[in-house]
This record gives C-alpha cells, sequence and structure tokens, in this order.
C-alpha cells in the first residue's frame, strides 16, 4: 500500500524522508576534513590525499578502512508517518503510553541540541565535507517487504497486521478494548500496519547502514516498538518485531562481514520476542536487563508453558545453549549502580568474547529515571557510558533502535545522551553507585548459570552465601568431634538451650553428665575459643 506524508500531526516540520536510498553510498562519497567534537579528522576519497608529505604508504588495508569509517557521521532514522499508529479506542484515558509524542520528543530534543540540519541534503553533504559529526546523517525510512518481515513472522501474522488497515473504524475500536488488557496490552488503529511497516523497514535501513559501513554508527528513532512481537502474533504494543528483522536481513545481505549479530536489550521488560525467535541460533547473542520479579512483571509467563520466561536460568537450546543472556532483575528501583555492574561483569565480557560483527541496541528508556511504568532510576549518563562501552565492539557498528520509553521528558532526555556519544562526545564523568545486595546476587547467579558456555564467566562464580547453605564451618565441624570424643569418653549429653533463637554454632554444645539432677555440686566448664 502506498503511504502519502503528512505534517497534519505538527506544526514543525521533523521529517527525515528526502536523503538519498541508501544514507551515504556511492553517489554521495565522502570526502572530507575538518574538525570533530574533540579533535581533527579527515575522511577522503583518495587514501593518498590523507598523508602529509612523506607520510609512508605501508599501513595495512585494514587499518586505512578502520581510521576511514569511525570517521564518518552519525546516522539518524526518523518519518512523521509512523506517528500515524494511534488507538482506535478513544476511551477516557486521553493518551495512551505508547503515545505518538515518544519520537517526536526525540526529534525535537534532537533538533534543540543541534544535532540535526533541517536543510536540503545536498546543504547537509557540504557541511559534513568539513565536519564529519557536526549533524547526523538521515538514513530514509521505507516499508520492510513482506518477504524481509517473514524472515522472523509467520505469512499468517503478516497478513493479520495487513487486515488492520482494511477494517473499519468501529472494528478497530472493538479490537483495541479487546486486545489491550491482559499479556496482550495491544492497541490498533487505520494507520497501523502502515506504521509498522516503516518502523521495521527504517530499522532494516539503519542497520544495513551501519553494516554496509555508510555511516559510523546510526539510531533508528521509530514505532511502534518490536521486541515483544512473537514469530506468530503481536503484543505489549508491537506489531513487527523490529530488531530481529533488521539482524536476520543483514546477515542474509552481508554473509561475509555480518555473520555475528549481538543484540542488547536494555529496555526495563524482558524482550519475550526476541529471545524465542533466536533461542536456538548460535550466531545471535541475545541480552536482556529486565525486571523479572520472579515471573509477576510483564511480559511474565508465557501462555504456553513450553516457552522460556525472562528467567536468568534460560540460556537458550541446542546450538544456542549460551547465547540467550537474562540479567533478570528482582523488583523495580535499580539505578545506575546495578546497569553499570551488569555490564561490567556481564555483558562486555560475554560480548568482547562473542566477538560480534555487528551490535544492535533494542533501547527501550522505560528503565530511565522518571518512567512511571519502568520503577527504576537510571539516568542519562548512565545511558551514555552503556552506549560508550558497546561502541568498543564489532568496530563501533552500532545501530540503536527505539523500542519502549513512555515518559516524554524522560525518553528524550535519556536518547539525547546516547546520540550524542554515538556521535563522539565522551560521556560525562559519574562515581560508582553502590549496588543493591539483591542485584548483586542475580549478578552471580547469572555468572554461574552462564559459567559453562562462557569462559569469561568461569573464574569466580561461586556464590558464597549459596555455598554455604550446603556446607559446614570448620569451627563447627571440630566442635561436633569434640562433643562425640565427650559423649562416647563421660557420657555426656547436650542440654537444649531454651531460647527463641539461637545460632547454629552453639547447638547442642552445652554439655552435662547423665545424672546431674542428683548432684549437690555442680562443676562448669567454660571453654572459649
Amino acid at each position: 500500500m502506498a503511504i502519502t506524508s503528512t505534517d497534519t500531526m505538527e506544526t514543525e516540520d521533523h521529517s527525515m524522508m528526502d536523503a538519498p536510498p541508501n544514507g551515504i553510498g556511492d553517489a554521495h562519497h565522502l570526502s572530507i576534513s575538518g574538525h570533530d567534537r574533540e579533535g581533527v579528522v579527515a575522511v577522503v576519497d583518495d587514501v593518498d590525499a590523507a598523508m602529509e608529505d612523506g607520510e609512508s604508504l605501508g599501513e595495512t588495508e585494514e587499518f586505512l578502512k578502520s581510521m576511514k569509517r569511525n570517521r564518518l557521521p552519525t546516522g539518524c532514522c526518523y518519518d512523521d508517518r509512523m506517528k500515524l499508529h494511534a488507538n482506535a479506542d478513544f476511551g477516557p484515558t486521553p493518551h495512551h503510553p505508547e503515545d505518538p509524542r515518544r519520537i517526536e520528543e526525540i526529534m525535537k530534543i534532537f533538533k534543540k541540541a543541534g544535532l540535526i540540519y533541517t536543510g536540503s541534503d545536498s546543504e547537509l553533504l557540504d557541511i559534513l565535507k568539513n565536519d564529519p559529526t557536526k549533524y547526523m546523517w538521515r538514513i530514509p525510512a521505507r516499508e520492510a517487504t513482506k518477504q524481509e518481515i517473514c524472515t522472523v513472522h509467520t505469512p499468517g501474522h503478516y497478513e493479520w497486521v495487513e487486515s488492520l488497515s482494511h477494517m473499519s473504524t468501529k472494528d478497530l475500536r472493538a479490537l483495541s478494548m479487546t486486545l489491550d488488557q491482559g499479556r496482550a496490552s495491544l492497541y490498533v488503529g487505520g494507520m497501523s500496519y502502515e506504521a509498522a511497516l516503516l518502523s521495521a523497514g527504517g530499522c532494516i535501513e539503519t542497520c544495513k547502514n551501519v553494516a554496509a559501513g555508510r555511516v559510523k554508527n546510526a539510531f533508528a528513532v521509530i514505532r511502534p516498538p518490536g521486541h515483544h512481537a512473537e514469530y506468530d502474533s503481536a503484543m505489549g504494543f508491537c506489531l513487527f518485531n523490529n530488531v530481529p528483522i533488521g539482524a536476520k536481513v543483514c546477515q542474509n545481505e552481508f554473509p561475509e562481514t555480518c555473520r555475528k549479530v549481538m543484540i542488547l536489550d536494555w529496555d526495563v521488560h524482558h524482550g519475550n520476542g526476541v529471545q524465542n525467535m533466536f533461542y536456538e541460533d548460535p550466531n545471535i547473542l541475545y541480552i536482556s536487563l529486565h525486571v523479572y520479579a520472579n515471573g509477576d512483571f510483564y511480559p511474565g509467563k508465557p501462555d504456553n508453558p513450553m516457552l522460556p520466561d525472562g528467567g536468568l536460568d534460560n540460556v537458550g537450546d541446542g546450538l544456542g545453549k549460551g547465547k540467550n543472556v537474562n540479567i533478570a532483575w528482582p523488583s523495580q528501583g535499580m539505578g545506575d549502580g546495578e546497569y553499570l555492574a551488569a555490564f561490567q561483569k556481564i555483558v562486555m565480557p560475554i560480548a568482547q568474547e562473542f566477538n560480534p560483527d555487528l551490535v544492535i541496541i533494542s533501547a527501550g528508556f522505560d528503565a530511565a529515571d522518571g518512567d512511571e511504568l519502568g520503577g527504576c532510576f537510571v539516568t542519562p549518563p548512565c545511558y551514555a557510558h552503556m552506549t560508550h562501552m558497546l561502541m568498543s565492539l564489532a568496530g563501533g557498528k552500532v545501530a540503536v533502535c527505539l523500542e519502549g520509553g513512555y515518559n516524554l521528558q524522560a525518553i528524550s532526555h535519556s536518547a539525547l545522551a546516547v546520540a550524542r556519544t554515538l556521535m563522539g562526545e565522551a560521556p560525562p564523568q559519574m562515581e560508582m553507585p553502590p549496588i543493591a545486595k539483591e542485584a548483586a546476587r542475580v549478578l552471580a547467579k547469572v555468572q554461574a548459570v552462564q559459567a559453562p558456555y562462557w569462559e569469561c564467566m568461569r573464574p569466580g562464580i561461586i556464590d558464597v552465601q549459596q555455598m554455604g547453605n550446603g556446607s559446614s564451618r570448620l569451627h563447627d565441624v571440630i566442635r561436633g568431634y569434640q562433643r562425640q570424643i565427650m559423649s562416647e569418653k563421660h557420657s555426656m549429653v547436650p542440654l537444649f538451650i531454651q531460647r527463641e533463637t539461637l545460632f547454629t554454632s552453639f547447638d547442642n554444645q552445652v554439655l552435662i553428665t547423665p545424672d546431674i539432677q542428683s548432684k549437690k555440686k555442680i562443676l562448669f566448664i567454660i571453654h572459649d575459643p
């Protein structure tokens, strides 16, 4: 179905649809020299032009390619038409949490911060020739094809989403009222299918531009989100599962250079759809940081008991064992300390051992401080630091794709921190906050569960508290032996101590002779170790 652009939903034009179809490609090969935010950079067509007189040409081709790619601009994918996905059920609540304004607010703050150029592509290209990090390069969104969607979804599911565009408003409202409750948690509208195609297509183009080296890295400001959508059904505000589609398309189109893909999901909710799509895939590493709360936090337990949930014990199956890593927080309230500790202890060691060719961030910002649904306290500086760490992987090939996040201020400020980091700004200095004991135990359990599959998880995997449940202190063993000797030699027996609480080390440690009650004199022997 053809889609026409509209500006009726806002007074300011945020369209980024006038870029060339493949971002920076052969038609716009850059010859750039200038300054980035912190130093001098140069990107050139001819390697010789980058060399000063007398400079050696003996550098390896790989090193030159790396230099060139690192000096490319950061891409940004956005399309106003994705705001057309709106709730057909106009109930008493004026705004659904998955609000079209989510992506609008992100683009507004990008513009206000000076990251987005509002002029023509030709003008933007001239600017980037002199300063490749001054603005983000426009990556146009497009409709994903049925073939691309069906790399991870069934044809039946695609056709169900497509059928939404043919339904009457009355039927859409009735369907939304039915779906927008329980685990389905979904609304639909007359333009949901078109917006979902653009969201998936925008993710594909973002990932392809990064994988092909047309941009250094990129941010896809897209909706509806995707990570809850199962292969055969929509749920959790999600129609098509954008990131898995982007990952599979890149693997198919770049088989030599994009074989292994890492998906890092920091949305506060577990990406059940992503997990299930790649549960047996050895070439997709899925790491999710989410609130689990013993399966009581959304998406909770699956309707099909044969499917795994977001628990940390679910590590993948078959050849995919170890390629599914669930960092499942026991409750809400997690913040910078817990997330940075998870990155340092779990995420980055496993990611470095996996050594991906492409990193895709499922960037939900509902764990951000201020998001009422998430109930966590991750700050923009923390998002910047996590992004910066991930940029050390895959030669810096990182594609950030928006997922959840429902507080307009929290999502926009968090996204801005990520975008600035992608463009080369150093993350702000921050101290490592303390970590909750419950979270530390979760990280230790994740290490233990993943240890059979990753060498980096094997050192220090012993949980001292857990180890203590099945062992005894040396002091207690010695005292038990002494008690046995006293019983054999002197027929002494333990005296019951009537006390509400008694430390186990003192249990059965008061010994008496059998006839003590008939004696007039009692000898106390107190041993203080």
